[in-house]
């Protein structure tokens, strides 16, 4: 801050008059006015010198200033800010530190997911009879094979119960409008448990930790007949414990409102089934459709299912185990260091999972540099404009511009993702907090004004 110059001249008579013997009378000047001051008129030596942060030591004492405050005495925070155009580091605290990273294991799951499936990959599910067909009765079962079908949600197609109004269409057109045996779920695409590793009893009952199977319906939401006069809108309640009986029975539900009649629905057996003959196979939407419905609301168990589903296509196995070897794999040829993760789950879920925000970092980059790239950042939630960070940093310059993932356990808070500087560069950063005490919106303040001052950057 500059001195007012006036007083300046002051202290400067003041100092001249502690050193004037005092036998001297000094002559009295009149002080001149301080517009007609000009700065050669001022001593250097009495000036103190006004310190001028560069852009970057502005950002790295905002942030240190943000991560250590008093009341995050007892959190954990790791942070990382690079400038992948320049291999820049334009800060780091601890990370390299494992730390819970909530549902920002998602940028691994979708990042591996785009690398093994592809864009355009899409789930099949066959309906098979088994039993004979004549005059419009199938005697006999219709087995349902489903494969993990993930897009059969309100989300993603406006109403997953008209999903099962077409499968009695197609039934229909192939000459069925009666069944007299059961639905029931053929095949063992995901042998693994409905559940991810570790997670709380008190997260089962919630909607965002419904089991997930080979057959999978409205996000695991079960389906309900309506009370008289409720109309379709209130046909689900809460979260399935059993996702292939939920899936049949919706599909039992809109058989006959269809008009078509069911046997019933039988439990699922693992005993193989004796031959069956398709009828028809319905497709899902492609990956590049599902990646949003995962990333912008954190949806875990399209998680779930896309890690067993890299199992099930490249490992040989619908199982955790087998998908969470081809992670690892690709972890390390990105160039993540060995220590630098523990998986456990697709979601994130998981409180074992671990990341550091230098894994996460890692592979932002990495994906920055695919050709499928606009996928996967376009699946990004948007700041202040949709997913888990639309009511964000709004009316800032981090709106629109940022595209990132949250994560939020009890514990835990971390965002992580892209965002283009002022001066035009395109910046990764990763910021995960844990073992906080304070409110969880108090740490998510500190991501919201380190994401404004990134959007904000001039530095090079």
């Amino acid at each position: 801050m500059k001195r007012n110059r006036a007083a300046i001249l002051a202290t400067s008579a003041l100092l001249t008059l502690a050193c004037t013997p005092a036998t001297q009378a000094p002559t009295p000047k009149p002080l001149p006015n301080p517009e007609s001051i000009k700065p050669s008129d001022v001593s250097p030596t009495l000036i103190a010198p006004v310190v001028q942060l560069t852009p970057r030591q502005g950002l790295v004492k905002l942030v240190d200033s943000l991560i250590s405050q008093p009341k995050f005495r007892s959190a954990e925070f790791g942070v990382l800010i690079v400038n992948p155009q320049k291999a820049d580091t334009i800060f780091s605290h601890n990370a390299g530190k494992l730390l819970l990273p909530a549902s920002n294991m998602k940028i691994v799951t979708s990042a591996v997911a785009l690398k093994e499936l592809g864009p355009d990959y899409t789930y099949h599910t066959a309906f098979a009879a088994r039993g004979t067909v004549r005059d419009s009765v199938l005697n006999g079962d219709l087995v349902v094979i489903g494969r993990g079908d993930p897009s059969i949600s309100d989300t993603l197609r406006g109403s997953a119960i008209n999903v099962m109004f077409g499968f009695a269409d197609s039934l229909r057109a192939h000459g069925i409008s009666r069944i007299t045996g059961s639905l029931v779920s053929g095949g063992n695409a995901f042998p693994d448990s409905v559940l991810g590793e570790s997670w709380g009893w008190d997260d089962l009952g919630e909607y965002y930790g419904a089991p997930t199977d080979e057959l999978f319906f409205n996000e695991g939401m079960a389906p309900t007949f309506p009370k008289v006069g409720g109309g379709l809108d209130s046909l689900f309640s809460g979260p399935s414990h059993d996702p292939d009986r939920n899936f049949l029975n919706a599909l039992s539900l809109g058989l006959t409102r269809r008009g078509l009649t069911v046997g019933g629905v039988a439990p699922k057996s693992l005993d193989p089934l004796p031959a069956v003959d398709t009828l028809f196979v319905f497709s899902s939407l492609p990956l590049r459709a599902i990646l949003p419905a995962f990333l912008k609301p954190s949806q875990n168990q399209i998680g779930e299912i896309l890690m067993k589903t890299i199992g099930l296509e490249r490992g040989g196995a619908g199982l955790a185990d087998s998908a969470l070897k081809i992670y690892r794999r690709h972890l390390l040829e990105w160039g993540v260091q060995a220590d630098g993760f523990v998986l456990r789950d697709g979601s994130g879920l998981s409180p074992h999972d671990l990341l550091t925000p230098e894994t996460i970092v890692r592979v932002l980059d990495v994906m920055q540099r695919d050709p499928n790239f606009d996928v996967y950042y376009n699946a990004m939630p948007v700041a202040g404009v949709d997913g888990t960070i639309r009511n964000r940093m709004k009316g800032t310059p981090a709106q629109g511009n940022m595209h990132a993932k949250t994560g939020t356990l009890q514990h835990a808070i971390s965002l992580s993702g892209y965002v283009t500087a002022a001066n035009g560069q395109r910046l990764i950063f990763s910021i995960l907090c844990n073992n906080f005490t304070t409110e969880s919106s108090e740490v998510k303040a500190v991501g919201n004004a380190i994401g404004v001052a990134l959007a904000s950057y001039t530095g090079q």
